[in-house]
């Protein structure tokens, strides 16, 4: 099923795009089997995935974005589903992305200020709109599986640090011997590309055998006042604009677990390109509940159009 339109708004978190359809009558075309959102995703992907590619791949997409596509929950306790996805596939959480579709929906009317939960494949995540440009999240609890794990590289450098999930697969680490500034993403991409590898290589992966496809190179901030900060590796090899809201939530779970982090307390997260996120965790029983605040703007409001002469209406293959 290819549409010959899709209304969509894009936005930006803090630099990262995401791409929001709001066609109201999509979701009763694709006809999706009951079930929650996790297994109306893989339906989604076996039987729609050209769907995917034409929204977020090229020519239509651009670098780093992430899409969102609304759904009926499931879980009579939230508000709204969601499936996340990009140029090379799906992911089962995206922080940059629920901060964006929150700060769209209260743009065009959907919602007002307060909180909505939001089932994703991961599983319901807490979302306010604060009003304006910001939002925040609770995210689902993180889980570290591996802590200082060591790591030889291809590129001869050695690396040790933690593999830990929060949503998403992270392996997060300050020892990688490079600075964390725009003028070295590439080398900070060469560098994150190398641990990916070694990774694979060693054969560590999540604890169900996924892979851990984002690597999360830390360092000190750049700004008095702030905390910590990082550059992200994506799966596609486009690096993170934001600070990586799944990415941070699983920081601060380790720094909370480590003792360097009181819950409760603020801790402030730049990315590569200073932006920041406002970031705590709190204790609910035995489990860890990690909250990001950040901030979104709308860059475009309008459709897609899929004309059937187009030979790339469905996307440019990858």
């Amino acid at each position: 099923m290819m549409p010959a339109r899709l209304r969509i708004v894009d936005s930006h978190t803090l630099g990262e795009p995401t791409r929001v359809v709001l066609d109201e009558t999509l979701a009763g075309h694709l006809e999706l089997p009951a079930g929650s959102i996790r297994v109306r995703r893989e339906a989604f992907r076996l039987r729609h995935d050209d769907l995917r590619r034409a929204v977020v791949g090229d020519p239509r997409g651009t670098d780093a974005m992430v899409g969102v596509l609304l759904l009926p929950p499931s879980d009579p306790a939230c508000t709204l589903g969601a499936i996340f996805m990009n140029r090379v596939g799906y992911l089962d959480m995206c922080g940059h992305a629920t901060i964006g579709l929150a700060v769209t929906l209260g743009a065009v009317g959907r919602i007002a200020p307060g909180n909505l939960r939001l089932e994703t494949p991961a599983g319901a995540v807490a979302v306010t709109w604060h009003g304006g440009a910001e939002a925040s999240f609770e995210n689902v609890p993180p889980r570290r599986t591996h802590r200082g794990l060591v790591l030889g590289c291809a590129d001869g450098v050695t690396v040790r640090g933690d593999v830990a999930t929060a949503g998403l697969w992270f392996f997060l680490t300050a020892d990688h011997g490079l600075p964390i500034v725009p003028e070295s993403v590439a080398i900070l991409t060469a560098r994150a590309w190398a641990i990916r590898r070694a990774l694979e290589a060693r054969g560590i992966s999540g604890s169900g055998g996924e892979p851990i496809d984002h690597i999360v190179l830390l360092g000190p901030p750049a700004e008095g006042g702030n905390d910590g900060r990082s550059f992200v590796l994506c799966p596609d090899g486009s690096f993170d604009r934001s600070p990586c809201g799944t990415a941070t939530s699983a920081l601060v779970a380790c720094l909370h677990e480590d003792g360097r982090l009181p819950a409760g307390r603020v801790w402030r997260q730049e990315s590569v390109l200073g932006g920041v996120y406002e970031a705590s965790v709190r204790r609910a029983g035995d489990m860890l509940v990690p909250s990001v605040r950040g901030r979104a703007w709308i860059s475009a409001v309008g459709e897609l159009c899929f004309d059937p002469d187009d030979p790339y209406r469905r996307g440019i293959p990858r």
